[in-house]
């Protein structure tokens, strides 16, 4: 072999050795291929709360979940049914009855809080030292009523009505929490997990996964958009999103009416323009922690 040819098989070796590789473990997609987009994972959430205003309280159940229901099962994609814990736990009962038997093995069944709502005797018990113990057993008492009607107990929550400010840690034995739309709670960031009060040790993993106290790992989620918002808000939102990001949950709440609709056009927009995988909100946490995805924001 000539000096040339040597020199020239050296320099291609060295090229291969010195590609770059992704971070913390993070897929490099599709990009070796110019013709082919990088696979992005999809959840669909619903804040499912319509108890709020049912029409019928004998045969309740989210005013429009049905519809939901039926855009998943025409474009096949899974769901997050985020199920508010309420004093009657009505939403848990009729997710039970309702729901589930249809969608099992299918989508997610997971939780939705707001506390500040629903505990409080008076606006003083906020400030009560009894607040911590009394949302543990009330959510002690959502899970008993979860496993009583024979949902798959719940590993992950969003919470809801200004809760994510809240600087009390109870959340017990969640492993992935979705962040409330819009706000970044005592979680979201090292520089304010030092004020959350029940927390004395962490540590980050990197792709915003946290050990707590030495042992539970919680890893933190990011919603983009909710499908509530107009149109154009709703298409911006998702490539603003998926331009940089690996995964985007799109939430929703089930009281209202354009959320179907919404979604199924949604759906069309991703397939469109993207590689998607549709998948729960419990699968992207999953992703996360394997290191399949990345999940920075």
């Amino acid at each position: 072999m000539n000096r040339i040819s040597t020199i020239a098989l050296l320099t291609v070796a060295l090229a291969a050795c010195c590609a770059p590789l992704p971070l913390f473990g993070c897929p490099a997609g599709g990009e070796d291929d110019p013709g082919t987009k990088p696979k992005k994972y999809v959840a669909f959430s619903t804040d499912k709360e319509a108890y709020f205003m049912p029409r019928d309280f004998e045969h309740f159940q989210g005013e429009y979940t049905r519809q939901i229901t039926e855009v998943c099962q025409k474009y096949n994609v899974p769901f997050t049914w985020l199920i508010v814990v309420d004093k009657e736990h009505i939403e848990a009962r009729t997710s039970a009855a309702k729901l589930f038997p249809d969608r099992r093995d299918i989508d997610e069944f997971s939780l939705h809080v707001h506390f500040k709502w629903f505990i409080m005797d008076d606006p003083d018990d906020f400030e009560s030292f009894k607040m911590v113990e009394r949302r543990m057993q009330w959510l002690a008492d959502a899970k008993s009523e979860i496993e009583k009607g024979g949902l798959p107990m719940p590993r992950s929550f969003r919470y809801g009505g200004g809760d994510s400010n809240d600087s009390l840690y109870y959340i017990e034995d969640f492993i992935f929490l979705s962040d409330e739309f819009g706000i970044k709670n005592f979680l979201f960031g090292p520089d304010r997990l030092n004020g959350v009060i029940g927390i004395t040790r962490y540590e980050h993993k990197g792709d915003n996964v946290w050990v707590i106290d030495g042992g539970r790992e919680i890893t933190l989620l990011s919603t983009c958009v909710y499908l509530d918002e107009d149109e154009k808000t709703i298409y911006s939102a998702i490539d603003q999103r998926l331009r940089s990001a690996d995964y985007a949950i799109i939430g929703s709440h089930d009281y209202r009416e354009a959320v179907p609709e919404h979604m199924a056009m949604a759906i069309e927009y991703l397939n469109a323009n993207y590689n998607i995988e549709y998948v729960t909100i419990d699968r992207i946490g999953e992703l996360v922690r394997s290191r399949e995805i990345c999940n920075d924001w």
